[in-house]
């Protein structure tokens, strides 16, 4: 148990939908379904989960004769419901403080913090941004840059340049692990592209920093990892479950990586979408990621799915403004007040009012 708590710092992202500011906070996730299973909210909408769904206090998971589920909780302890039962969530309550994490862009004690996104040509930082790492090595990833053949690659290390530079032709490259990275040093990376622009012409991202976890943290997450390893059979489930203790000890571009894989082996589903969607969003400040996956939301998920499709369109809302597209996050707005308005969540659809507010009184100024 010590170990576990060592690294948890509150609820997974995985588990927190675009609900930030509503009073629900999620307190789990499913990780694996087979057979019939169904979630009934507190309201009595009934839920058909699949990896990645969400579960909040006062849920009752129901399992048929053929059913079976497996979840995860905020504290990272597994739980499974065996056939034909009918239980109440009893995951342990969130810690709602987790939601509002110096590295979220949206926060609902901080107010409506906005981002404005630079859609200049330039190679901004795709990884690693905003994160811890685990591994001394990472890859190096940005966006290409129209008529660029190559790229010189730099590390700023606590603010002051690291003897080490690379250029490269594509846009990707494996830091070579010299000199080495140190834990508890802060590092960013710099891409120039040889068309003479630079990440460093990004503007309003703030820090964009990443830093190693230390030796002792380090073991806490092995430990973890190990945990889940032998509790947890099913390899997509096993790899969802270690995605959370990731996200959970700031480990971004590892979890964000290991969500990615299961979309190429079959693991896809709406709220692993859209929980990638919030991540590039919320954490990395990274808009044309976060849109890709909204989108998929959007494209995939059943049209009775309201929880999902009512996130991902709050979420293309908040894409759109932050590229000052007023006119198409207005849009995606009122889809998901509506949608809100119809779960019984009241505190987000009156939020979206305010938001609807400040686009139009920004598209009239135009």
């Amino acid at each position: 148990m010590k170990t576990r708590m060592a690294i948890i710092i509150g609820l997974s992202s995985i588990a927190t939908t675009a609900l930030a500011a509503s009073n629900r906070i999620s307190n789990g996730l499913i990780i694996h379904t087979s057979g019939e299973v169904a979630i009934e909210r507190q309201n009595g909408l009934i839920v058909r989960p699949t990896s990645g769904t969400p579960i909040y206090p006062g849920d009752k998971l129901r399992t048929a004769q053929n059913g079976q589920v497996t979840i995860q909780c905020a504290d990272l302890g597994i739980k499974s419901i065996a056939p034909s039962e009918n239980q109440l969530n009893s995951c342990l309550l969130a810690n709602k403080k987790s939601d509002c994490s110096e590295s979220l862009i949206r926060c609902p004690d901080r107010g409506d913090d906005k981002i404005t996104w630079n859609s200049a040509p330039i190679p901004y930082i795709i990884s690693p941004r905003r994160t811890k790492l685990l591994d001394s090595k990472p890859i190096l990833r940005w966006n290409p840059v129209a008529g660029a053949t190559s790229y010189k690659l730099s590390l700023r290390e606590n603010g002051a340049k690291l003897n080490w530079e690379m250029t490269v032709s594509g846009t990707e490259a494996v830091y070579p692990g010299e000199p080495a990275l140190k834990p508890g040093v802060k590092y960013r990376l710099i891409v120039e592209a040889n068309t003479g622009v630079s990440s460093e012409n990004a503007v309003g991202e703030g820090d964009i920093e990443f830093s190693l976890l230390d030796e002792k943290q380090v073991e806490a997450v092995k430990d973890a990892v190990g945990a889940i390893d032998k509790q947890v059979p099913n390899e997509s489930a096993k790899k969802l479950a270690i995605s959370s203790v990731y996200l959970n000890t700031s480990l971004i571009a590892e979890a964000r990586d290991i969500l990615e894989k299961l979309q190429e082996t079959g693991g896809e589903t709406p709220p692993i979408n859209r929980a990638l969607g919030d991540l590039y969003l919320e954490k990395l400040q990274l808009v044309p990621q976060a849109e890709v996956y909204y989108s998929k939301v959007i494209n995939t998920a059943k049209t009775d799915d309201i929880e999902e499709l009512t996130a991902a369109r709050y979420g293309l809302g908040q894409v759109h403004s932050a590229m000052r597209n007023n006119l198409e996050a207005m849009k995606y707005l009122r889809m998901a007040k509506d949608g809100y308005t119809t779960l019984g969540d009241l505190p987000m659809a009156e939020k979206i009012d305010k938001q609807l507010r400040d686009l139009q009184r920004r598209e009239d100024r135009k």
